[in-house]
């Protein structure tokens, strides 16, 4: 993934999928567009750590080793 780009669509599918993601987002209180803009970041290290197998999926939510 490194070196892949990103875009939003991705990162609202990770959001909606993921339930660490989902949870932040939701403790927001955001709409799902602004959560998304103003967390892009955070976003891309999540999806990065668990496509390239640092951490496993839902770590946000459940843990995981580091």
């Amino acid at each position: 993934m490194r070196g892949t780009r990103i875009n939003d669509n991705e990162r609202r599918l990770w959001v909606e999928n993921d339930e660490g993601l989902y949870n932040e987002q939701r403790r927001s209180g955001k709409p799902m567009r602004t959560f998304i803009r103003g967390s892009r970041a955070m976003i891309d290290e999540v999806i990065r750590n668990v496509t390239s197998g640092t951490k496993p999926a839902h770590y946000l939510a459940y843990g995981g080793r580091s």
